[in-house]
């Protein structure tokens, strides 16, 4: 009897395991990848509407720093994710849709871009202080790390400009 009811509650052991996902080594890494290259894209279309679109000479010269800054990032990126074997999907890489409501903001274009780079670049950041602490890939981490400080300076700037508004 006890081998028997032994037998079940390890039966439903495995069947526990078996319904929980594993995690996969490499989905931290990939997943991380894909969220940093939609942020360096969503980052570099919203600069080149910034660039067209802001009245203030503050607001452009912070988009024309958006698509230099984030540009490059994409191509570190890019090389980055080659390196370590990992195919970023399409998505995540290039036909990014411009943000409708910028793009067709009036008046009050600043302040919405503004705005969404304050809260992007603070989401951005939290992102990648996550990934260079708890990142499992070491390129990767380092990668996180060394745009940290980027990441930070962009955040700052942003908010300087949003007190000036």
């Amino acid at each position: 009897m006890r081998k028997a009811i032994l037998l079940i509650l390890l039966g439903f052991g495995a069947v526990a395991k078996a319904q929980i996902p594993q995690p996969d080594p490499d989905t931290t890494a990939k997943h991380f990848l894909i969220v940093a290259s939609i942020k360096n894209l969503q980052e570099v279309s919203s600069g080149q509407i910034a660039i067209q679109k802001a009245s203030r000479p503050d607001v452009k010269a912070f988009g024309r720093m958006m698509v230099k800054d984030h540009g490059d990032a994409e191509q570190q990126l890019l090389q980055l994710a080659k390196s370590r074997g990992i195919s970023l999907p399409s998505a995540a890489t290039g036909g990014l849709q411009p943000d409708l409501n910028l793009k067709n903001a009036g008046s009050n274009f600043d302040q919405l871009y503004v705005h969404g780079m304050v809260s992007g670049h603070e989401n951005a950041v939290e992102v990648f202080q996550n990934y260079a602490v708890n990142g499992k890939d070491p390129a990767v981490r380092a990668w996180a790390q060394q745009m940290l400080p980027t990441l930070k300076h962009h955040l700052e700037e942003i908010k300087t400009i949003s007190k000036q508004l």
